[in-house]
């Protein structure tokens, strides 16, 4: 019996080192009160949609914001969604202006009823070991469900991870159905082009999430990504 307590005693201290550990990696919201996030700073990064969430990290190269925003004019009952969503990375400098490296921006299109970002999914880590964090997005977009509802289930709509390697976009694609035959998962030229460390990283996410049924991935391929149609 004695055994038994020490052994269950060592999984529950062992567990909760763990999701300390997932924890930490969380992206980390910036202060409310940062300079670089005051009123005037803002109005001139030229974010266009209302901003959000805001996220901050330090690595070799310097200090960086992530500003998110999300019109958030689709509103529903299972989700808050928008008609489009917008994301910017910017570099703090000395005298706290903000200085833009990257920017994506996206749109629900005729598809689907609105998206938005899936940010409990979004990682600002080291992925790779040079010392610069790789940002890592995810944003689903949903399909109307009727009666002014719209559908969660993990097997319906599109969902896209982005992320950037030394400042260079990678994007993977995936569209999901009830059926195998309707699920694809196709990754651009930057995806291709990422290390492979990067591109296991994001093939081991995707696989996460579909054990978690965040999202059904297509898994033809052990969850890889196929290259996307030449011309589109």
């Amino acid at each position: 019996m004695r055994l038994k307590k020490a052994l269950a005693l060592a999984c529950l201290a062992f567990l909760a080192g763990w999701s300390h550990a997932q924890n930490t990696a969380a992206p980390r919201e910036c202060a409310a009160n940062a300079p670089f996030l005051s009123a005037d700073a803002l109005r001139k990064t030229g974010l266009e949609s209302p901003l959000f969430k805001r996220y901050c990290y330090t690595d070799k190269s310097g200090s960086y914001a992530l500003l998110l925003g999300e019109k958030q004019d689709r509103p529903f009952p299972e989700e808050l969604l928008s008609s489009a969503i917008h994301a910017a990375l910017y570099k703090v400098d000395s005298d706290n202006m903000l200085t833009r490296q990257w920017a994506i921006r996206d749109f629900a299109g005729e598809e689907a009823v609105g998206v938005n970002f899936r940010t409990k999914l979004f990682e600002l880590t080291d992925i790779d070991g040079d010392g610069l964090v790789d940002p890592v997005l995810v944003y689903r977009f949903f399909e109307p469900e009727g009666d002014g509802h719209v559908n969660v289930d993990h097997f319906s709509g599109r969902a896209k991870i982005i992320a950037f390697h030394q400042g260079r976009k990678a994007s993977i694609h995936a569209v999901t159905g009830q059926l195998d035959g309707q699920r694809r998962t196709t990754g651009n030229s930057g995806y291709f082009a990422l290390p492979k460390a990067l591109q296991r990283h994001l093939v081991k996410k995707m696989a996460a999430m579909y054990s978690a049924r965040q999202f059904g991935f297509d898994n033809s391929y052990g969850f890889a990504p196929q290259k996307e149609p030449a011309g589109r």
